[in-house]
């Protein structure tokens, strides 16, 4: 995602080139500049979701007394980016340093399981509704079947491109197939 809008002008150049037609250029210009305003847009919305994920990380630290509220904050921001293998760092991150505050193995389980529980509200339920929304106009079933198809088929890669690649195909399709509403008798 980063690279793609890093270096967009030159991908944009050799893009554009594979068409001869000055129609299929512009076609081409069209789906390349909406894909790059819904990346930047998803871009966004995620590091909002994350940002949001640090801050009631940190509450969660502060008030199960874990010492460092914010790095866990940080931690839980940062890694957030990388579906499922992300927050599974965290996870076992929070089980050692519970190990380590807390004198029974059940006062250790239970940083992990509140930020368990966290994140799958966020990851499962927010995420899904928020840039079905805001960013593809999807229904978050098909957000959530997408980010399952990929990690299933690539592992924690596929996760991580799910969402991007999702876009480009959204995208990509409503250029190629503009939608046509129909006028419903009655």
């Amino acid at each position: 995602l980063f690279f793609v809008l890093i270096g967009r002008n030159a991908f944009r150049s050799y893009f554009v080139s594979w068409f001869s037609d000055r129609d299929a250029r512009l076609r081409a210009l069209k789906i390349l500049n909406d894909i790059e305003e819904n990346l930047s847009s998803y871009l966004i919305v995620v590091t909002a979701i994350n940002v949001s994920l640090g801050i009631v990380t940190v509450l969660m630290a502060y008030l199960l007394g874990l010492p460092s509220p914010l790095f866990w904050g940080a931690l839980a921001f940062a890694l957030n980016y990388i579906p499922y293998v992300g927050p599974g760092i965290v996870y076992a991150a929070l089980f050692m340093i519970g190990l380590l505050t807390y004198p029974t193995l059940l006062g250790a389980l239970l940083p992990p399981g509140v930020f368990m529980a966290v994140t799958l509200i966020e990851g499962q339920f927010l995420t899904p509704a928020i840039v079905g929304r805001q960013v593809l106009s999807l229904h978050p079933l098909a957000i959530f079947l997408g980010i399952a198809f990929w990690a299933w088929l690539w592992g924690p890669i596929g996760a991580f491109l799910a969402m991007p690649l999702l876009i480009v195909g959204r995208v990509a399709l409503d250029h190629l197939y503009p939608r046509q509403h129909a006028e419903l008798p009655g």
